[in-house]
Parts: C-alpha cells; structure tokens; sequence
C-alpha cells in the first residue's frame, strides 16, 4: 500500500498540531492573572500556539512538596495520565541541579512505566529580553548499562517562576535501579509574534493575499475560504523570504477579543521550501464570521545557546510497573488493504495503549484504504477513554482517573466514522471542452455522488475546481490527465481530502489543448464502517 501511494499519489504529508483547544484554555488562564516579574519589567507577550505539547488542565490536592507555581505548571504541561500517576505516588520526585555558566536546570520529578517516560523541569536562565518558550537541539537520557535513549523536549516561560518549564518524553521506560544521566542542551530561546490581519473573515469575499514583509515572512495567499455544517475552514499558504528564520507560522482567531480554539487543524509539509500549507476548521455560527478577528503567528529566535546541562539521578520507582496490567490480544481488524494484528494492551497510570504490527494484505473488494478513524474508543467498565492512532505502531488513549479492578471488567476497543479513500474506475472521467479563461461548469457521478467541475484557463495552466454537495462526500483527492501514455497530476492542491470537504482546487501546468480528458484518480468518502473488538 505504501508503494502504491508513493507511486500513484502525489499528496502532502500531514501533521496534526496537538491539543489546540487546551492549549488556549491555559491561555486564557494566564491572560487573566496579574504576573509579578522577578528579573525583569518587561511583560511577556501571551499568545496562542499550536505547536507545542499537550496541554491538560487538572485539579488535585497532591503535591505538597512543591510551590504553588510549580504545581500550576506541571498540571498545565502535562496529560491527565501523568498528574493521576503523581497524584497516586506512581512518581518519583527528584529535585537535583546542574549548573553551567548559562544558568541551573532542575529535574524535578520522574513518571516512567511500560507505556513511556515523562521528565518535569525548569530551567532557570538570565536574559534581558521576553520569550515565550524554547527549543532544544539535544536532550539525551543516559541509562548505566549504556543505554542512550532520546528524548523530546519542550519548554514554556512561566513569568510567576521567571523561569523556562517544560516536560520531556520518550516512549521507552527506565528500568528500575538504573543510573540515569540527562543531556540537555542547544537551547533556542524563542518569542511567539503576533500580526492582526484586518477585514480578512468574510464568508464571501476576503482579500487573496495579504502582504507581511516582516521578520521573513512575505505575504498568506489564501487559497479558499468556506462555511459549511457549522464549520467556518480556511486553506492558505504562508510565503516566506529568503532568508528566513521561521520554522512555523500559523492563524489563531478571536471572537469579541476572547481566544478562540480551532475545531481542527492541518500543517501540511511545505509544497516548496519556503511556503507553509495550512488548513484550519473553526466551529462557530455562520453570522459570528464577520466579527472574526485573525492573527498571524510566528516563532522569532532570539537567542541560542550551544551549552550543555549534565544530570545525575538514581531512578528507583519500580511501583507504577507494578501496578501495570498487561493482557495479550490475538485480534485483527482489516483496513481496506492494510490489516491490524493487535498484539498486547498494557494498562499503567499514566497511559493506556493497544500495540499492533501492520502489514498489507489482498483483498478482492474494491480499491479502498480506511486512512483514519475519526472515533477510536476503549471501554474499560464503565470507564471509556478517547484514543488516537499512532502509525508508530499503537492505539493511545489518555488516563483520566486511576483505573483499578481491570481483570474482572469487559475491554472492548470500538472505531466509528471511517475516512475511506476510494481508486476511481476508468469510466469514471469527464470531457473539458472549448478551455479558456472564462470558467464553465459541467455535472458528473462519481460512483453515485453528484459532483460540479469547474474549469478554464489561468495563462498556460489549467485550473479544476470539482465539488460536491453531498455531506458523506469528502471531496476528490486527486485528478489525473493523460497525454502521448504520461500521468499528469496537479501542480498544486488547494487541499488532500483532510479538512476541507467536498471542494478541491486542482492546477494543472502548462496545458495548452482547448478539449480534454480529465480522468478522476482518487476520491474520499465518510462512512460509519463501526467495528467494536472485545479484547477481554
């Protein structure tokens, strides 16, 4: 299957940005307290951000150990898994520092089981300037038998601590009694700025480029805009100079100044080295468009540090292993060509995941690939937790409360709302006649869905915009033309089937024929396709 797409599709490579939603949560938290700076007079610019970690918020009366501030970050930074194993003793606390001339970096506590670890710290560094977070080049846990594993790093400025907070993460536990050393370094200090885009949010018209011309940033090209199911998306390209020092850029939204949370969002990999696609769905009434404010942000780094912190710590917490459930699962599910073989389910109280090994497989049906799932649920009780797919090789689903009594309750794993990629059959095409720059528009089935195509001539390419008004279509992934036995795909895609239903903008280049052939490739469509998996 992999082969098959490499060869036959040219799509985009998606990265789905964690946790907006909770991201502005905190920061609206933040946004309405009164900050005191220790060091500095300056205050440090909040603004939304979709790049960082998962962000949970979490009440508890644990802790006792730790400062108010601290306990207000590690239950902000953190997934619910983690606090409900620190709540429970699952962790252990650490509390060591390492000093260099840049500053102290404190390690101070270790949440580690079958299902992964997670490090909190901070680090305590002098600067004359505002940040918002940074970034690492290096962060490296050293295991005494010799073992190195990597790990990833992000860090927040909290300005009650006037210092960088953040977490670590690896999906590979420390064993227990092991001799750990942490590396950490290459720390890129970075600050979030923030462009308000004036008279952009229109259901109808908006201006199709915006000019920035700051910090490396040239100009957004907005490819579309659309209101649809309650749901107001935009597709748009972020163009930047050469040189540049931005390695993300996106929009964050408003209603009346109050942050809103994105219903969903896409990076796409870039389509050329300096351009950024992005796709972002809000769920918002369709009279509240108008009254949309839309900022563009940005990363700045203002400074980097090439030191190193090097951390000696005994890891001896061997209880939340303990109190770890491991069940093995001989169960298949078959996703159009590909099939999962579940192979174990380990249950700690940090984090619940389902393990699998993928292959390929023949199938007689019809070319179909099942891509996603838009619900992934595990039952445990009475107790059902949210999942996501991880095409490393395992379901996750995200602990909300301690889970006890497990081997006497029914697990059932249940997936819900398929996305289903179709390969469309070789009558499945339309003729394109008379091509010009005056756009015409044609009616055509595809497999029973109605869909519009729209087409004429932009200098020597050829641009289709295909379209369909039933709500189970989820738009045309990709069209193809033949000429002299060649493929020819699109140059560009307005999008790949992933946010954007039913529309899809297609540029073919330099097509100078005025009558055509255009042959759909590859289609989406959203079907129930529930399957519930009883585990135990």
């Amino acid at each position: 299957m992999d082969d098959l797409i490499k060869e036959q599709v040219k799509c985009d490579e998606v990265e789905y940005p964690n946790e907006n939603e909770m991201w502005n949560k905190i920061i609206r938290k933040q946004q309405n307290r009164n900050y005191k700076t220790k060091k500095h007079s300056y205050k440090p610019r909040i603004i939304l951000s979709a790049i960082l970690f998962t962000i949970v918020l979490s009440s508890t009366t644990v802790f006792a150990k730790y400062s108010t501030e601290i306990l207000d970050w590690m239950r902000n930074m953190n997934r619910t898994g983690i606090i409900t194993s620190l709540e429970n003793g699952f962790g252990q606390e650490v509390n060591k520092t390492a000093e260099n001339e840049v500053g102290v970096l404190t390690i101070h506590n270790v949440v580690s089981d079958q299902n992964g670890t997670t490090i909190n710290f901070s680090l305590d560094i002098d600067h004359d300037y505002p940040i918002d977070y940074a970034d690492f080049e290096h962060a490296l846990l050293k295991i005494g038998d010799g073992k190195e594993i990597q790990m990833e790093a992000s860090a927040v400025y909290n300005q009650e601590s006037d210092k960088l907070v953040g977490v670590l993460h690896t999906d590979e536990e420390i064993p227990h009694n092991s001799n750990v050393t942490l590396q950490l370094g290459g720390v890129k200090e970075i600050q979030l700025k923030s462009i308000e885009l004036k008279d952009l949010a229109h259901s109808n018209t908006y201006p199709e480029k915006i000019n920035i011309h700051q910090d490396g940033i040239s100009q957004i090209d907005f490819i579309s805009n659309d209101y649809q199911n309650g749901q107001y998306i935009l597709d748009y390209l972020i163009e930047l100079e050469e040189p540049n020092n931005i390695e993300h850029a996106y929009l964050s939204y408003t209603i009346q100044n109050e942050p809103l949370a994105k219903n969903n969002g896409v990076t796409y990999k870039r389509p050329q080295p300096n351009v950024i696609k992005e796709s972002d769905s809000l769920e918002i009434p369709k009279e509240a468009v108008k009254k949309l404010g839309v900022y563009l942000n940005y990363n700045d780094t203002v400074s980097y540090k090439p030191q190193t912190w090097n951390l000696d710590f005994q890891y001896n917490q061997d209880l939340a292993k303990q109190s770890s459930f491991v069940l093995d699962v001989d169960k298949k599910v078959e996703l159009g060509f590909q099939q999962l073989q579940f192979k174990e389910l380990v249950i700690t109280p940090s984090r619940v995941k389902l393990y699998f090994d993928k292959k390929n497989i023949k199938t007689n049906s019809n070319w179909s690939y099942v891509y996603n799932y838009r619900q992934i649920k595990l039952r445990i009780g009475e107790q059902e937790l949210s999942g996501n797919y991880f095409d490393d090789g395992y379901l996750s689903f995200e602990i909300q409360e301690l889970i006890k009594d497990i081997t006497n309750k029914e697990i059932a794993l249940t997936l819900k709302d398929a996305t289903v990629s179709y390969k469309a059959e070789k009558q499945d095409k339309v003729e394109l006649t008379n091509i010009s720059d005056v756009p015409q528009t044609i009616k055509a089935d595809l497999n029973g869905y109605p869909i519009d195509v729209t087409y004429y001539a932009n200098g020597n390419d050829l641009i289709v915009e295909s379209e369909s008004k039933n709500e189970q279509f989820g738009g045309i992934t990709q069209n193809v033309i033949y000429q002299n036995g060649e493929r020819i795909f699109a140059e560009t895609r307005s999008n790949d089937g992933v946010l954007r239903t039913h529309k899809q903008v297609e540029t073919f280049k330099n097509i100078n024929e005025k009558d055509i052939t255009l042959n759909f490739f590859l289609y989406t469509v959203y079907e129930d396709r529930a399957k519930t998996i009883i585990l135990q």
